[in-house]
């Protein structure tokens, strides 16, 4: 799977490298994260405490861990969704009209991606680390 002259192709003319560098460490790293806290691709910037529900130090360092909070949390300004021609899924693999201003876009693109059937497995709601660790970019 080969996404990064597609990813950087389409978003580098909007994302500098100065503004924005997501290596594939980085990118993995995001997304096992993510996965860690629920089992799914939030690719939220901010996860606040659930409501009415006490958590554990090691629940509270996942959930803080799973925020995108790195190089690869960036939002672009372009029209990505229709440049890579995906259909954008939520978190549990509905689909959805918009790109979510609150996810961070290479989550976003990731989701769409997997959904999209790319990595064999098209159910979000079951991604595993050993589908993260086929990109390749």
């Amino acid at each position: 799977l080969v996404l990064g002259l597609v990813l950087f192709a389409t978003l580098c003319p909007q994302v500098s490298v100065a503004d924005a560098v997501c290596t594939e460490r980085l990118l993995r790293m995001e997304l096992k994260q993510d996965l860690a806290d629920n089992g799914i691709l939030d690719c939220s910037r901010v996860n606040p405490p659930a409501h009415f529900k006490s958590e554990s130090i090691d629940e509270q360092n996942r959930r803080l861990a799973a925020q995108w909070d790195t190089d690869c949390s960036f939002e672009s300004d372009s029209n990505w969704p229709s440049q890579l021609g995906l259909n954008l899924v939520d978190a549990t693999g509905e689909l959805v009209s918009a790109n979510d201003p609150d996810q961070a876009d290479m989550c976003e693109i990731m989701r769409a991606y997997i959904a999209s059937g790319v990595l064999g497995n098209s159910d979000v709601t079951s991604i595993t680390t050993d589908m993260v660790e086929k990109i390749d970019c």
